[in-house]
């Protein structure tokens, strides 16, 4: 066993000298470069959804974020079609002025684009020029029956403003305030004053825009609606003292209904063209000017069961309101601000018998050929063999 000790230890000796020129050779430094790649398609840390590819998707997105009310985000563009730094800068601008929503709500739209190996990364940043509340607000209307409605809820209610999205592009502010008109008129108890309505739409032009509507009633909501209860109340009393309006094929008695509900106006309310002009200046406050009484005459007429609209025109050159009333069949004019012992009455008088004196757009009033006959010398019946008198040209206000 001896005699083998000193070969086993210089077997050792050589393997470990092996092994350390081994070492040497391991410590030799290195490094593996690999460029990492991207999936295609990323998926947006935000909102999961996938990473944006084109223009439309573009600007969907910031679209998105202003419905969102988001004043910062991130977006991801990858395998994009198209010129990301000229697209994002266009569909900023897009939506910002060219949308209804960005028209109306958005200050500005910034951004910083970063390019992070394959794809692209945008930090937005949006200010908005409204509050989140009236952004909250914008309504969508389907089509004008669907506007007609909503402004005919908000008379009712007393809203003073209203933000609605549109997809006419041919809305004027003018028809939204006829939309308007029509309300009030066809329920003279449900809103005591037509308010003034300053409209704006946003963009300006365009298949989709919002209208924003402001509107005006002159008093404060409590006002509004106690005279709306009074009003009410006043026509509640009027149809109770006056009877309702008999079978429309009875002329004279339907008459005889009308001659008093013109003499009990003219008994509760003074003509003063100084006066108000509501249905709730006639009825309450007991004096009007010819629009207060002409509307205070066409409730009237609602409550009693009449068919009856209200005229706007000019008397002696001046601006003025009275009624075309329909009577067995046939329409024809009352005055009731003309209703006193010194003034002759007009009532259910024809067209030859008011013009000279009266002027209207023939356009936009009903056509009253005759007059009724129930003032025989003051308003002769015209001879049927005779020739009509011309019809009155135009007249705008």
């Amino acid at each position: 066993m001896g005699h083998y000790r000193p070969v086993l230890t210089l077997a050792l000796l050589g393997l470990l000298l092996s092994l350390a020129g081994c070492a040497r050779l391991f410590d030799t430094e290195y490094t593996v470069s690999e460029v990492y790649q991207t999936p295609a398609v990323r998926q947006t840390p935000d909102t999961g959804e996938a990473a944006i590819t084109d223009y439309d998707g573009l600007r969907q997105a910031i679209l998105d974020l202003v419905a969102d009310r988001a004043e910062t985000a991130q977006l991801q563009l990858a395998n994009y079609d198209g010129d990301v730094t000229q697209d994002i800068a266009a569909a900023c601008w897009e939506v910002k002025s060219a949308t209804a929503l960005g028209a109306f709500g958005v200050d500005n739209i910034s951004y910083d684009l970063r390019r992070i190996v394959s794809y692209y990364q945008a930090d937005m940043r949006i200010t908005y020029a409204r509050s989140a509340e009236k952004l909250a607000a914008v309504e969508t209307v389907d089509d004008r029956l669907a506007l007609a409605d909503r402004l005919d809820q908000a008379l009712r209610a007393g809203e003073t403003y209203l933000a609605l999205e549109a997809t006419d592009p041919d809305l004027t502010a003018e028809d939204v305030r006829a939309y308007l008109a029509e309300a009030y008129h066809g329920d003279l108890t449900a809103c005591p004053a037509l308010p003034e309505a300053a409209v704006s739409f946003y963009p300006e032009t365009g298949p989709d825009r919002i209208a924003e509507i402001a509107l005006d009633y002159g008093m404060s909501a409590g006002t509004l609606a106690v005279r709306r209860d009074e009003v009410s109340a006043a026509l509640g009393a009027l149809a109770e003292e006056l009877s309702p309006a008999p079978d429309s094929d009875n002329g004279p008695l339907a008459a005889e209904s009308l001659y008093s509900l013109c003499q009990y106006l003219a008994d509760v309310c003074a003509w003063d063209e100084n006066a108000g002009s509501t249905v709730w200046d006639a009825l309450v406050g007991r004096a009007a000017d010819s629009q207060g009484l002409a509307l205070a005459m066409e409730a009237g007429c609602d409550a009693l069961g009449f068919e009856c609209v209200t005229v706007a025109g000019r008397l002696d050159g001046e601006e003025h309101f009275w009624n075309i009333v329909t009577l067995a069949g046939g329409q024809y004019h009352v005055d009731v601000s003309r209703w006193t012992e010194q003034v002759p009455p007009v009532f259910l008088a024809g067209d030859r018998d008011l013009w000279g004196t009266y002027w209207w757009d023939t356009s936009e009033v009903p056509a009253c050929p005759d007059n009724f006959g129930y003032f025989a010398d003051l308003y002769p019946t015209p001879d049927p063999d005779a020739t009509p008198a011309p019809t009155p040209a135009p007249i705008f206000l």
